[in-house]
């Protein structure tokens, strides 16, 4: 895998290039060899879905763990191309309240042509995640060109 200062700047490159990351404001956090890659999402007043309550509207939740998951194969793996999902399963375990989302995506499997990962998704607590999910990424070379 490429080093640290590489992965952040692929990230960062990415998630320029994804229009709905940008407007939602989903931007990197952190990046280094022990934590890996996090992705935070800003609270912003139009994220809530749930005005009783107030929470964070899961659309926007699950699309930014999508977006994580993306950004952080793409960053770590150095392909040309960004990933593709093949599939992507989601667990809210809790409300998200209003204020700041962060995310982490770590590897369970890399092979040739699929990466199976997992996402967490927290507020203040890491330990306490709001969502977790699992998806499976598309990431070997295009037979399409």
């Amino acid at each position: 895998m490429p080093g640290t200062q590489i992965i952040a700047e692929r990230a960062a490159l990415l998630l320029a290039r994804m229009p709905y990351a940008r407007q939602i404001g989903a931007c990197l956090d952190e990046c280094s060899d022990d934590r890996g890659i996090v992705l935070r999402l800003p609270f912003q007043q139009r994220l809530i879905g749930n005005t009783h309550l107030p929470s964070i509207h899961g659309g926007a939740i699950g699309s930014f763990m999508q977006i994580t998951a993306l950004v952080t194969t793409f960053a770590k793996l150095g392909e040309q191309r960004p990933p593709r999902f093949i599939n992507f399963s989601i667990d809210y375990l809790s409300q998200a309240k209003p204020q700041d989302l962060l995310a982490r995506c770590s590897f369970q499997r890399v092979g040739r042509r699929v990466a199976a990962v997992s996402i967490s998704c927290w507020q203040s607590d890491e330990s306490a995640p709001v969502t977790l999910a699992r998806a499976h990424l598309f990431v070997g070379p295009s037979d399409r060109g």
